[in-house]
């Protein structure tokens, strides 16, 4: 668990000021925060960003393992603040199965997800439950799983601040929704990037999907946030934009790493070359097999 580093916006103040005398009851000097928690290598070394107004705050996403999201949620308590949201970003088990324990501390929040994913997420996350919680010892993982409400707005709205859910675009998974906070000048990419991890390979692997994937970089790079959140990293890795250079590295070396070899295990070991120190090996075995399947 790190906390970020600390920011302070008031925005608009003097416009905002200059309509109190108009309408009292409309001006205000807006403060947003953030807190970020990192799951531990079990928990897939997950990203969930809680952002905070004075009173209330918002979660982006909900964490994998209950140990994980039992931490966000005392995290949560912590700060004093409400929970009023929680945005699922993508369909990814280890972004989504921690929500029940969220929804059970916080019973005034509610869940959503971007319509198109909502809809994926309706139809597989039962299955998605019942494999990977069935798999696994009690305690584990949640005992339930809870679909998320449908969201067609293009923001969240935090204490008159608009927390903006991007349009949804390809990453590790065809349809994730990245999202910016133009309050705290940061953007927090999910699973379109990594640092000091292995990268989620099996998907983009069998559908082309690394070529959106680097345009979803680009399209990420430009909006320019100086604090980049990325879906996976270790907890002392930094927060910046420099997530989006070691995603495109670990591209490029997957490509070249893939291309040079004829086999799995010849894959396997170019792969492992240079990267043995990164974090979520987890990933490795499943992308490999998805580039050379049996």
């Amino acid at each position: 668990m790190e906390l970020l580093s600390r920011r302070t916006v008031l925005q608009r103040a003097g416009a905002l000021g200059a309509m109190a005398g108009l309408a009292p009851g409309l001006a205000h000097a807006a403060t947003l925060d953030s807190d970020l928690f990192t799951s531990d290598e079990a928990g897939l070394l997950v990203d969930s960003v809680v952002v905070l107004g004075e009173r209330s705050a918002v979660l982006v996403d909900a964490q994998f393992t209950a140990a994980n999201a039992n931490l966000l949620a005392d995290m949560i308590a912590a700060t004093g603040r409400t929970l009023e949201s929680i945005l699922i970003t993508h369909i990814h088990p280890d972004h989504v199965l921690g929500l029940p324990i969220l929804l059970d501390r916080f019973p005034q929040a509610r869940a959503y997800a971007q319509t198109d994913i909502q809809a994926i997420l309706a139809q597989i996350l039962g299955g998605m439950h019942a494999q990977i919680a069935g798999g696994a010892p009690a305690g584990v993982f949640p005992d339930r799983y809870v679909v998320p409400e449908a969201l067609s707005a293009d923001h969240i709205m935090l204490e008159g601040e608009r927390i903006e859910i991007l349009p949804p675009m390809a990453g590790d998974t065809a349809l994730i929704t990245p999202v910016h906070i133009p309050g705290l000048d940061t953007l927090v990419a999910t699973d379109i990037a990594y640092i000091d991890t292995h990268l989620w390979m099996e998907e983009a692997a069998t559908t082309d999907g690394i070529a959106p994937w680097r345009d979803s970089v680009a399209a990420l790079q430009a909006i320019g946030a100086g604090t980049v959140i990325p879906g996976h990293r270790k907890p002392d890795s930094p927060n910046d934009a420099s997530v989006f250079d070691a995603t495109l590295a670990y591209l490029d070396h997957w490509e070249r790493a893939r291309d040079a070899s004829g086999t799995a295990e010849e894959f396997r070991a170019r792969l492992m070359e240079g990267t043995e120190e990164l974090g979520f090996a987890f990933a490795i075995d499943r992308g490999v097999a998805a580039a050379f399947p049996e």
